[in-house]
């Protein structure tokens, strides 16, 4: 459960259990105020909700406030203020307390997440960690900021203002201008990584190439730079004003990052042919 979902369930528990709470003490003997004697149809009624309503909420109030023991100095009898505020068969005397305890702690656990984020989840079990709940929209554009810093600096911003093809026609672009600018190479597309990332001699490469694996990796990632360009870049540089939805637009950005990143994996390499 979201925070903001469970502050709407305390919060319609907590107002049931104070509308018990002015039906039951109008309906004790004043004289000998122990049970009820009025209303009694009405009040199980409510207890039955509250009840149900209390077994489904517990978990959740445990994890922030799990004291829910009292006890009578006088006598020495001990009860759960929780079961008892919802319940019928507690005196009025434990009862009265018990709804009082109930209603000022729930106050006190909803003023404590109406402070947090509120989409961060609230696990049924009070033994698990919370954990953060953003939405999708949210982490999207949190994410932008970690992005590769040259992908970042020319592309974050035409994303957040929702120019999204926009963001990926400039992040394809920035892709193979890194390469130049760790190379020195003034081509382009193809014919740039083929040279940047040759097998027999590389300007940049992953590893010193001496075997299968090595070489794969190396003529992977070069496959993989020409097939961006011709699979992402040359399509939108081809077809201005084309839309692009905001979640694919975003991961065409995280892939320009990583590909950034790997360029930065790899070292100037004088490999002999």
């Amino acid at each position: 459960m979201k925070v903001r979902e469970l502050i709407v369930a305390l919060e319609e528990f907590q107002r049931n259990l104070s509308e018990h709470q002015k039906l039951w003490g109008g309906s004790l003997d004043r004289t000998i105020p122990d049970f009820p004697l009025r209303n009694i149809d009405e009040l199980t009624e409510q207890s039955r909700w509250l009840s149900r309503r209390a077994g489904a909420l517990r978990p959740f109030i445990e994890r922030f406030d799990n004291e829910w023991l009292m006890h009578h100095p006088a006598t020495g009898v001990r009860w759960d203020a929780l079961d008892a505020a919802v319940g019928m068969a507690a005196i009025a005397q434990a009862k009265g307390v018990s709804l009082r305890t109930a209603i000022q702690k729930l106050d006190q656990i909803i003023g404590r997440l109406q402070t947090m984020d509120q989409d961060e989840i609230v696990p049924d079990d009070p033994s698990k960690p919370m954990r953060p709940g953003l939405s999708a929209d949210r982490i999207m554009l949190v994410y932008l900021d970690h992005l590769h810093s040259f992908i970042e600096r020319g592309c974050s911003q035409l994303y957040r203002d929702g120019h999204y093809a926009q963001a990926v026609e400039e992040a394809s672009k920035a892709v193979f201008q890194y390469i130049r600018n760790a190379t020195g190479l003034t081509t382009d597309g193809a014919a740039l990584v083929q040279t940047a990332f040759s097998v027999k001699n590389p300007i940049l490469a992953f590893s010193d190439l001496a075997d299968d694996t090595k070489k794969s990796e190396q003529v992977g990632f070069m496959e993989m730079l020409a097939a961006f360009a011709k699979g992402v870049r040359n399509p939108l540089t081809h077809s201005h004003g084309k839309l692009e939805e905001a979640q694919k637009a975003f991961e065409y950005l995280v892939m320009a990052s990583l590909l950034c990143r790997r360029v930065d994996d790899a070292t100037p390499k004088a490999s002999k042919p």
